[in-house]
């Protein structure tokens, strides 16, 4: 009897035990696809500010207010939180981060949103070029097929020679390239700091340099203009942190799919506000794309144990 009553309790336990964990996917997946949403509106919001306010200043408010955000979260984790031994890296990547954020809201700005998540997406398809190039890591034809499957999808998707590609997506994918850098040295960072730290300096550093270079085109905006830049930043941190959020309650395979609703929010966002109609060659390229990054990605971790990504994988 007393192990009739063992077994019952060890099996309600694990009954228990793995509702908890479907419960958990289930949140981590709620949360990436929320994060998709968030990205995406403060992407539009960056196009629909375009004409009247500069991009730099969109970086500067974008920045500046995602550390009034951040700073709730500072004081509970307490300021010894930000201590670092290497500063250094975390200069570099802020330098990085800046450059890539002035080129993508600047491409984003003539740029329909389908076509720039296309381009976005190529972000860890550089970041693995990158690695092989510069830190020596050996590469499988496994992920050599994923590369080049990846580059197809760019070419889909912008057809160069087909069709003339504007400033806008030569920005983009500017951005793209550059953020790959960063992602690299996120990675490396992220062995030993969180990410609570590397998002705290990156504002310390973004928001000063971006309030001297919004100086010189410094355009005051208008009362309604200032609710939409703060929600850019809003959009930013509370999309970063649920991005983030997800990985933590779900394994990456379950979750990181959901990233890709992006190019239905774009589509959808972009032929309600801005009457920009997708073609088919645009959203076939992104899939593919996509596809071609998500493998890497996973491939990565799951090769190498290495823990799953704290930021985006693109330069939103």
């Amino acid at each position: 009897m007393a192990i009739d009553d063992e077994t019952a309790a060890a099996a309600q336990a694990a009954a228990q035990t793995a509702h908890h964990a479907r419960r958990m996917v289930v949140l981590g997946m709620l949360c990436m696809a929320a994060s998709a949403v968030l990205f995406t509106a403060g992407n539009a919001i960056i196009r629909y500010l375009a004409p009247t306010i500069p991009p730099v200043e969109t970086v500067f408010f974008r920045s500046a207010f995602s550390l009034v955000l951040l700073l709730p979260f500072v004081m509970r984790a307490g300021f010894s939180s930000l201590k670092t031994k290497r500063p250094g890296l975390h200069f570099w990547r802020g330098a990085l981060q800046v450059t890539s954020m002035l080129a993508f809201f600047q491409g984003l700005a003539t740029t329909p949103l389908v076509e720039a998540n296309a381009i976005e997406f190529t972000s860890p398809i550089f970041a693995t070029v990158f690695a092989v190039m510069f830190m020596g890591e050996k590469i499988h034809i496994r992920r050599i097929a994923a590369l080049l499957i990846g580059f197809a999808g760019a070419m889909i998707a912008l057809r160069p020679g087909l069709k003339e590609i504007g400033i806008g997506q030569i920005y983009m994918l500017l951005a793209s390239i550059i953020w790959a850098g960063a992602l690299l040295l996120i990675r490396e960072l992220g062995k030993t700091e969180t990410a609570l730290t590397q998002s705290v300096y990156m504002g310390l550093l973004m928001t000063p340099v971006s309030a001297v270079l919004c100086a010189f085109v410094w355009v005051t905006p208008s009362w309604f203009e200032l609710a939409l830049l703060l929600t850019v930043g809003a959009t930013a941190t509370l999309g970063q942190l649920l991005y983030a959020q997800a990985f933590r309650w779900a394994e990456m395979g379950a979750v990181l799919p959901l990233d890709f609703s992006k190019l239905f929010w774009s589509a959808l966002i972009g032929w309600m506000v801005f009457a920009d109609i997708p073609d088919l060659y645009t959203v076939i390229g992104a899939a593919i794309i996509f596809g071609a990054g998500a493998y890497i990605t996973l491939r990565e971790a799951r090769l190498s144990r290495r823990p799953p990504p704290t930021e985006p994988l693109e330069p939103s």
